[in-house]
């Protein structure tokens, strides 16, 4: 990767347009903004990848922006398609993890690893569960699914870290520990006490999925992505 070629200085410069957006202008205003930071990495990836495209992965963008645009237009009205959008994005993902890991094989330390870790963060989720039902009552049901998703792929990109230690899997899970804490402020965001930083915050980790996302995607090593589903 080559961070002076002009897609990525566009994708930075983007990037950072769109955190002065979101904080010097109306949320709605990010609309004429935040697809732009989806283009240029789709761009970038198309023109970095030496082998296959991955349609997986360009879905994955799409699905994700789509959530985005729903998020920032209504969050409340428009919960069942910002889950539908953000359960596919996040089913994605976990499709190109194991794409990229099927051939690798785990210790039971991995196992046992994964198990302390996961037990805390599912007491996370239930209080989550707990705050936000009063809430979301409505579209409760496409939440929790969606949450389902983020928790699956989330332990995933820990699994898959543990498992092999690699450099492509270790920005997937930067990518991930990312989209937790975006959709921690998200939610406090948008359900609770709404404040301008909490919205840049959300953007910030969104550029920066984004940017580690397509380091995963084009990070080479012995089991490298060629399919295209």
């Amino acid at each position: 990767m080559k961070y002076t070629q002009p897609i990525y200085i566009a994708f930075f410069t983007i990037a950072f347009i769109s955190l002065l957006v979101a904080l010097f202008f109306e949320k709605q205003d990010l609309l004429y903004v935040y697809p732009f930071t989806f283009i240029a990495i789709a761009i970038a990836y198309v023109m970095e990848r030496k082998k296959r495209i991955s349609i997986t992965f360009l879905s994955a963008l799409f699905f994700g922006l789509c959530g985005g645009i729903f998020l920032i237009l209504d969050f409340k009205e428009a919960i069942p398609m910002i889950s539908i959008c953000i359960s596919i994005f996040y089913l994605l993902y976990l499709r190109l993890m194991y794409l990229k890991n099927e051939r690798k094989k785990a210790h039971g330390k991995t196992y046992v690893s994964l198990l302390f870790i996961f037990i805390p963060v599912l007491y996370i989720y239930d209080r989550v569960f707990c705050l936000v039902y009063e809430e979301i009552h409505n579209g409760f049901v496409y939440f929790t699914v969606m949450a389902v998703c983020m928790l699956v792929y989330i332990m995933a990109a820990i699994y898959y870290y543990l498992r092999t230690k690699n450099q492509s899997n270790l920005w997937m899970l930067i990518t991930a520990v990312n989209l937790g804490i975006m959709n921690i402020i998200v939610i406090i965001n948008e359900l609770y006490v709404y404040e301008r930083i909490f919205t840049v915050m959300a953007i910030f980790c969104s550029n920066l999925m984004l940017f580690f996302s397509i380091k995963f995607m084009l990070e080479e090593d012995t089991n490298v992505l060629t399919e295209v589903v």
